[in-house]
């Protein structure tokens, strides 16, 4: 199998997999479910991946690039931009659009909730998916680093506990929004005005 046909072979596995966790579960979501839905048979899919797990990992990992870049790019984004627009400071903005990139779709959230429940349930899978958390926490810190310190401020908390409080802001809303509403994507108001609290609490402009 030529590299490109392999790697179309595996998105639609990837994409047949997502769809189904979110539906289902990762327990519910079998290799033959999985196989059915992407219209291949079980050795096209060993082919690819030696377990549902390995394929659990790549959804995971696949997530973990798009959410950083987009994250990378909305701070990017600000880096030549000085002084307010619409009232709005340029490192007021960058947070805003750091928090932006962040999945909003029922679907992507559902995904997420798999992965944690999988990882606390198996626990011969568990530290595989610690690593692998442990790694987008240290890529997300780094993007918030690079982000303050090209807008000139100066983070009052280490990195870390500025990551752990911006990802918990965002899982509590989006679990409030999507449990008072059936809509495919969570309406974040209340995070949004949480964002100038969160950026004054955390960052120092020097």
């Amino acid at each position: 199998m030529t590299t490109k046909r392999r790697e179309a072979t595996r998105e639609r596995l990837v994409e047949a997999a997502r769809g189904l966790l979110a539906e289902i579960g990762i327990q519910g979501a079998t290799v033959e479910s999985i196989c059915e839905r992407a219209g291949f048979t079980r050795g096209a899919f060993y082919s690819n991946y030696a377990s549902k797990d390995e394929l659990i990992l790549d959804i995971f990992g696949r997530e973990k690039v798009q959410m950083i870049a987009l994250m990378q790019s909305a701070v990017d984004s600000e880096m030549g931009k000085t002084g307010d627009v619409d009232g709005v400071p340029a490192a007021l903005r960058a947070v805003d659009r750091f928090l932006a990139a962040y999945p909003r779709d029922r679907r992507s959230f559902l995904v997420h909730l798999e992965f944690v429940t999988h990882g606390i349930r198996e626990r011969a899978v568990a530290e595989v998916y610690r690593e692998v958390w442990i790694e987008t926490r240290e890529d997300i810190q780094r993007v918030l680093e690079r982000g303050v310190e090209l807008l000139g401020g100066r983070l009052l908390v280490t990195a870390e506990q500025a990551v752990t409080l911006l990802i918990g802001a965002y899982e509590l809303a989006m679990r409030d929004a999507l449990l008072q509403s059936d809509a495919a994507e969570a309406d974040l108001a209340q995070l949004e005005e949480l964002i100038p609290a969160l950026f004054a609490a955390l960052v120092a402009q020097d």
